[in-house]
């Protein structure tokens, strides 16, 4: 069974993809037991937008304070499934949402999607790790090299 959504505080993190546009030396996904014990969070396959949506709503919705888009992957990889997603929780349950990222999605699309985003996402919370593009880069090893940063 795939971990979809999981609990973590009073947040419901959406977990939708293992795949990563970094190899940070410090990732959790380097440590066989994860973010906590007997929460497995790699997925077998990345979830459709149905199942994601089946996931949510399978919960007690009104017990958390926001949607959190965060799992062992980053999740920016999934843009447009993200915005159609947003869309849907915007419009059943109107709570904030929030998005941990490596900040690589302009890099990803290809595009700036930031005006996308306007409306359905509350934060965005930007991993930085590193005071300039060199050091981020020999930290978290980048797929895009230095212009990551």
């Amino acid at each position: 069974m795939m971990t979809i959504t999981y609990e973590w505080g009073d947040s419901l993190y959406i977990n939708i993809t293992n795949r990563c546009t970094n190899n940070c030396t410090f990732c959790v996904r380097n440590n066989q037991e994860g973010i906590s014990r007997g929460m497995n969070l790699w997925l077998e396959r990345e979830p459709t937008v149905s199942e994601v949506l089946a996931d949510i709503q399978a919960r007690d919705i009104y017990k958390y304070r926001e949607f959190v888009f965060c799992g062992y992957g980053e999740p920016m990889l999934r843009t447009y499934d993200i915005i159609e997603i947003c869309r849907y929780l915007k419009s059943a349950y109107n709570m904030p949402i929030r998005i941990n990222t490596n900040g690589h999605a302009n890099l990803i699309c290809g595009q700036d999607v930031t005006s996308q985003l306007a409306g359905l996402v509350d934060a965005v919370s930007i991993s930085m790790n590193a005071k300039n593009s060199k050091e981020y880069q020999e930290l978290c090893q980048s797929d895009y090299g230095e212009k990551s940063l």
